[in-house]
Parts: C-alpha cells; sequence; structure tokens
C-alpha cells in the first residue's frame, strides 16, 4: 500500500512540473511561528556545471625547438638569408674572378620564461563537499595553463611589424564597420606572403587563424558563399568556412583573441587582430614542457595533515622570426558597428 502511495506521489509530481530535486523556498524569518525554513536544507546538484573550455590552437602553428637542460634560458636561432640576384645580371669577363662578396646571417634570441599557479584545498573541502573536487582542480588547471600559454604566444604575434586593413585602411581609427575580412583580402594577403617568399603549410596552404565574428563576417561575404552554394553548399549548412584564396581558415575562442573596443566618431566599435601565416612565421622553444605538482597534506609546514596543494608550471618563449611571413590583418567583425 505505501509503495502504491509513493509511486502515487512521483507521478502527481510529474504531471505538476515537480521533480524531487525542486525545494520550495519559504518567505519570512527563521524561527517565527509558520515559518519552515529552519528545517530546509538547500539542494546541491551532484553535478558540477561545465567550464568553457576554449579552442586554444596558436602552439600548433609555431616552429618548435626545445632548450635542452643546463643550456642556459636564452637560445639563438640563426638564418643565413638569399643572396641577392640582380634583375640584370653582368657576364663573367673571361679569365677574371668576380668580386667576392660576403654572406648575411641574422641572429634572433629568446629567452624561456616561467608561469605557474598553484591551488590549495583543505581537508575538509575534500571530506565534506558533494563533488569530486580534486579530480575537477586538476582540469581546471590544465585549461587555466592552456589558455595562458596561448596568450603568451598571441601577445608576440600581435606585435607584428607587418599590418594589414581591409580597404586599404591605414589605422584602427580610420576602420568602419564596414572593413571586415573578406575573400578580396584574403586573395590580396595570400599575393602578399608568396611575393615575401613564404612557404606554405603541409596541404599547400597559409593558415589565416580569426575570431569567431570575423570568420562570421567571412560567412557573410558574398564571394565567398558564391564560391561554395553549388559546389559545396554542405559548408554553408555546417557553417565552415574551409579553404578561400590559399588560405586555411582556422576559428579559434580563445581569451587572448579579445575584441578592441573603439570609442572615436566614424570609428568601428569593435576591431579584432587576425593573424595571416606562412610556414617558420614563429618558432616556440619550450625549456620546462608544462608539469602538474600535487603535495598531499602533511609536511613541516602541514603538520596537521590540513590541506592538499596542486599547481602547474612552465617555461617557454615565442619569437617572431620571420617578420615578412606574418601579417597581422586588424578588422571590423560581423558584430561591429559604426560609431556615431
Amino acid at each position: 500500500m505505501e509503495h502504491r502511495l509513493n509511486k502515487s506521489l512521483d507521478l502527481m509530481f510529474v504531471l505538476f512540473g515537480l521533480a524531487a530535486d525542486i525545494i520550495s523556498v519559504t518567505s519570512g524569518t527563521v524561527g517565527n511561528a509558520g515559518n519552515v525554513a529552519a528545517s530546509l536544507i538547500t539542494y546541491l546538484s551532484a553535478k558540477l556545471l561545465e567550464v568553457a573550455e576554449l579552442n586554444t590552437i596558436l602552439d600548433q602553428f609555431g616552429v618548435k625547438e626545445p632548450l635542452p637542460s643546463n643550456s642556459s634560458k636564452t637560445i639563438r636561432f640563426v638564418r643565413e638569408e638569399k643572396l641577392p640576384v640582380s634583375a640584370s645580371p653582368t657576364q663573367l669577363t673571361e679569365g677574371i674572378p668576380p668580386d667576392a662578396r660576403g654572406i648575411t646571417l641574422n641572429q634572433f634570441e629568446a629567452t624561456a620564461e616561467q608561469y605557474g599557479d598553484l591551488i590549495r584545498i583543505s581537508d575538509l573541502a575534500e571530506l565534506t563537499a558533494k563533488h569530486d573536487v580534486v579530480s575537477r582542480t586538476i582540469s581546471m588547471l590544465g585549461l587555466q595553463a592552456a589558455e595562458l600559454y596561448d596568450i603568451l604566444v598571441y601577445n608576440v604575434l600581435d606585435a607584428a611589424t607587418n599590418e594589414y586593413r581591409p580597404n586599404a585602411k591605414v589605422l584602427d581609427t580610420d576602420l568602419t564597420a564596414a572593413d571586415k575580412v573578406a575573400y578580396v583580402d584574403l586573395v590580396q594577403l595570400s599575393a602578399v606572403l608568396n611575393v615575401a617568399g613564404g612557404r606554405p603549410f603541409e596541404g599547400g596552404d597559409y593558415v589565416l587563424v580569426v575570431h569567431p565574428q570575423v570568420y562570421a563576417s567571412l560567412q557573410q561575404d558574398p564571394d565567398w558563399k558564391a564560391s561554395v552554394q553549388f559546389g559545396a553548399p554542405d559548408r554553408i549548412w555546417r557553417g565552415e568556412v574551409g579553404m578561400l584564396a590559399q588560405f586555411r581558415v582556422v576559428r579559434t575562442n580563445s581569451p587572448a583573441f579579445a575584441v578592441t573596443s573603439q570609442a572615436g566618431s566614424g570609428d568601428a566599435s569593435k576591431v579584432y587582430s587576425s593573424f595571416a601565416l606562412a610556414r617558420n612565421a614563429y618558432h616556440i622553444t619550450d625549456l620546462q614542457n608544462l608539469r602538474f605538482y600535487q603535495v598531499g597534506p602533511g609536511g613541516h609546514t602541514d603538520p596537521l595533515q590540513q590541506s592538499r596543494k596542486m599547481g602547474w608550471k612552465f617555461a617557454f618563449k615565442s619569437i617572431i622570426t620571420g617578420q615578412s611571413w606574418i601579417r597581422r590583418v586588424r578588422s571590423a567583425g560581423a558584430d561591429s558597428v559604426t560609431n556615431p
């Protein structure tokens, strides 16, 4: 009988939109007559909320060059530059050798820097928390390290000396909402990198790394839509720009790609950085790969075994070694408007 009553109550909960994990909160003050707030406990879901796992990708387009241990913190890259070629070559004079010329060696130095973070979790937190705090914290530390790594690479690339803006704009303050990256810009960027002798990545393509709003503006470009609506319409449904004008367009929502807000009259309200890359544009050197550390309760600083410590660290540096093979693209995005 009791079992049937419980089932009836469960059915009533479902019919009236109620469930076992919903608690009604009473109004009033604890201790007042007719109020049961003192006997209620807060319902806690057994599942932790998900966090944004962002797409950090700049690491994969740099040339990796590890720095061996016990070799200082500084690595030097050396490049022998191409020999000049005259548009009007001079013939050799019979029996007379030409004047010897020197070679040009350029060097680029990068000094590794160390980064890290540390979290402390008390023994009571482990004992009383409903969730598996330790394993979840390990996951969050990994995400934090990846995002910081991407930001550090971005900061180097965003200082590239060669810039490009749509519609031949010169400064960020010249940009309006109409100055979005389009097919014609990728054609021009491809030509610029090719003239500079930039080598494509495997597959024969350059890479354009963009913010989601810049990616969205490319999807609105009529030239892009015309190029795929008959031959590959599924790319429209999937929201996939893919290949365009010898560029593999890669979208990233990394926090590194933060928007720049423009305040001047006639400026674009939001301006974004993208990177047009040829191979060997930048190098990444690791002195210390990402490592995770965990110290259990105990030790002379924790005699009562009250806390656990977890953290990460790495030592690395990125450096642009081919300024001619990278273009910092500054443009509006799909969500940009022109300030009045």
